[in-house]
């Protein structure tokens, strides 16, 4: 995705949920070099960095205006706070859990800010443990034209080309030391750390690399991988045929399979869900939503009558999926498709606009669904159980929207 000369005060705003996230002014790097060392933990351990463990999720809303800034907003307290100033010279904004990333194209070079909110939830066996720390600027990684972000169970890479910046989360202080390697396959998707290794999609397949960035021989045909998701089961990456699923046994051992959809089906090029949960969903067409459940490895239609714009897992016991229809209505589906509720057309205006269509984003936890509502410079809070509207946030300008805690 490539940002066009601004007019007036137009910025990027991508979700790693919402699209392949690639910030270019020039093309990828050569073929690659040998990969060097670097350090993946495996995720085994669990540790706050500093940070108080608390109860329950410290949950908030990251929100981007049209300057770049960006605005912290307690969901318990309903508090707002700066996370990080308006920048004239950002491109684009793009985040998934505890971080948000400002990106920055200066002529070849790309630069990144890397953001922490403070809050994050680490799953732990059965259970899970919460922490609330010290929001802010981490610093910046750079490195030359597209750049891929995501963010996986205990590293961020930050990847142009085939140069890969990997952030160990427990060793946030020392960014400016973050490790590089250079990948010995060409991705030409997502690349992602998942329990001590690096998984890459290339044109062809996933591909597993082991700590060092090495081949571990483990592979599965996979064409164009537009998107990636880290659930309760296993990384799912969107590929043209379905999805491929890669998991950690007992042991530490990878394993990766492939999930194809039903002859003839249309690819959901984003999976979207509720962070730990097996089901992801995304947007089939014109012919409604996909539900992926990860641990019965099934792809379900959720049949719609109406055009869709997003699609994200609840991931409960019910199989419930939220959508946003292109009338502007937020709708909750049950898996064989029936509409269990449906709201009002609050998102009318921005979905009517191809200018805020692309604006419009969707991000739900246990209770609520969240969606942006840039031409009212809203945000709506959404009872997913019965379709009501229980919080309206105002004067926000949302051009962009994440739920971290």
């Amino acid at each position: 995705m490539t940002p066009s000369p601004r007019a007036g005060r137009t910025l990027l705003f991508v979700s790693l949920l919402a699209a392949t996230l690639t910030v270019t002014s020039c093309a990828a790097s050569d073929a690659p070099a040998p990969a060097s060392s670097a350090s993946i933990p495996p995720n085994d351990g669990v540790d706050g960095g500093g940070a108080a463990e608390v109860a329950s999720p410290a949950l908030a809303l990251v929100v981007a205006d049209a300057d770049g800034q960006l605005t912290l907003l307690d969901l318990e307290t309903e508090e707002r706070s700066t996370l990080a100033e308006g920048d004239a010279d950002a491109d684009a904004v793009l985040g998934v859990g505890r971080f948000a990333h400002v990106i920055h194209v200066e002529g070849d070079r790309t630069v990144v800010d890397v953001i922490d909110s403070g809050r994050w939830t680490v799953p732990h066996g059965d259970h899970s443990h919460s922490f609330f720390g010290d929001a802010g600027v981490l610093g910046t990684i750079d490195g030359e034209g597209p750049v891929d972000i995501r963010v996986g169970d205990s590293a961020t890479a930050i990847r142009f080309g085939s140069d890969v910046a990997l952030i160990d989360h427990e060793k946030l202080a020392d960014l400016d030391d973050a490790p590089h390697l250079t990948l010995p396959v060409d991705p030409a998707g997502p690349v992602i750390p998942f329990s001590g290794h690096l998984l890459a999609a290339t044109d062809e397949a996933i591909e597993t690399l082991d700590a060092e960035g090495t081949a571990t021989g483990i592979a599965v045909p996979c064409t164009n991988a537009t998107d990636v998701d880290l659930t309760r089961v296993g990384a799912v990456f969107a590929c043209d045929a379905g999805a491929v699923l890669v998991t950690r046994q007992v042991g530490g051992a990878l394993v990766a399979e492939s999930i194809p959809y039903p002859a003839g089906a249309v690819a959901a090029p984003v999976l979207a869900g509720r962070a730990d949960r097996p089901d992801l969903a995304g947007v089939a067409g014109d012919r409604g939503a996909w539900l992926l459940d990860s641990r019965a490895r099934e792809w379900m239609l959720l049949a719609a009558e109406t055009p869709l714009l997003r699609a994200a897992a609840i991931g409960d016991d019910d199989s419930r999926t939220v959508v946003i229809a292109a009338d502007g209505t937020v709708r909750v589906l049950a898996a064989d498709g029936s509409e269990l509720v449906r709201t009002s057309a609050l998102l009318a205006a921005s979905v009517a606009d191809p200018a805020l269509r692309d604006l419009v984003h969707l991000v739900i936890d246990a209770d609520h669904a969240y969606v942006s509502d840039p031409a009212t410079g809203a945000v709506h809070e959404i009872d997913h159980g019965d379709g009501t509207v229980t919080r309206t946030f105002d004067g926000l300008d949302p051009q962009y929207l994440q739920l971290v805690g």
